[in-house]
């Protein structure tokens, strides 16, 4: 795959196996910027693993990730993610026992307390800069419709709330690209539909999107560009309505 100007992600021939098998298999995904795009394909087809090779949660046997056009796969992945690359997790990683508020305050980045120097010279700016911290997160609490449980526990929250808190998390550090595991999994069909409004919110406000979903509604009405996975590498890749009528991945998902 050639190089991209107006791409903000690119993975070449990634390929990672787990003993004789292949997970991914020479896989390459394509994200332009400010684009919404979907990667797509049946149980097993290595989506997820896909998802960590990009993030470097797992390390790829070979191939190579671009970030803005930039090798990135050697890098640990909260280097990646001080870059604007984040992603989520299928299940919501939220910290139960902290409130909602504390939990969104993890998501800040390069604090002026962190430095032990800092403590002792600059106390005001750092009240000022927690003050600011605390802002920005109950401004996009109130965005996603959680500033009222901003003092309850995480763990009080229904799976759709952490799927919700654990996406405005990641705008805490100003994201260029977010990957997005499954956001509709589990999810009742309102949140779902405000799942998406936030989505596409973020978007036009700049934030690129590569999505897994297995809910073909959410596919297809959010994403301008789906990529297909079958058995750990590239079977197609083009608009959600090329994507309906390919008779490939219509026998992939249907395993005729």
């Amino acid at each position: 795959m050639p190089q991209s100007n107006d791409s903000i992600l690119q993975a070449i021939n990634l390929s990672k196996s787990f003993g004789g098998l292949k997970a991914v298999h020479q896989a390459s995904i394509d994200v332009k910027n400010h684009s919404i795009t979907g990667l797509i394909g049946p149980n097993g087809a290595g989506k997820s693993t896909l998802f960590n090779l990009l993030s470097n949660f797992l390390t790829a046997d070979e191939g190579q990730v671009l970030f803005e056009g930039n090798p990135v796969q050697n890098l640990p992945p909260h280097q990646i993610a001080r870059l604007g690359f984040l992603r989520t997790f299928q299940v919501a990683r939220v910290l139960s026992r902290l409130t909602v508020l504390e939990n969104m305050l993890l998501g800040t980045q390069n604090q002026i307390g962190e430095h032990l120097f800092s403590v002792l010279l600059q106390p005001k700016k750092i009240r000022k800069q927690e003050r600011e911290s605390k802002e920005k997160a109950m401004n996009i609490l109130e965005s996603v419709g959680l500033a009222e449980k901003a003092y309850d526990y995480a763990g009080a929250l229904s799976g759709g709330q952490r799927k919700l808190l654990e996406m405005a998390r990641t705008l805490m550090t100003n994201p260029k690209l977010i990957l997005l595991d499954e956001p509709a999994a589990g999810v009742n069909p309102t949140l779902i539909n405000q799942i998406c409004e936030h989505i596409l919110s973020w978007n036009q406000q700049g934030i690129s999107f590569l999505i897994i979903e297995h809910n073909m509604d959410v596919i297809m009405s959010l994403c301008s560009h789906v990529w297909v996975l079958a058995e750990g590498t590239n079977l197609a890749d083009g608009t959600p309505e090329e994507i309906q009528n390919n008779e490939q991945v219509l026998s992939a998902y249907l395993g005729e």
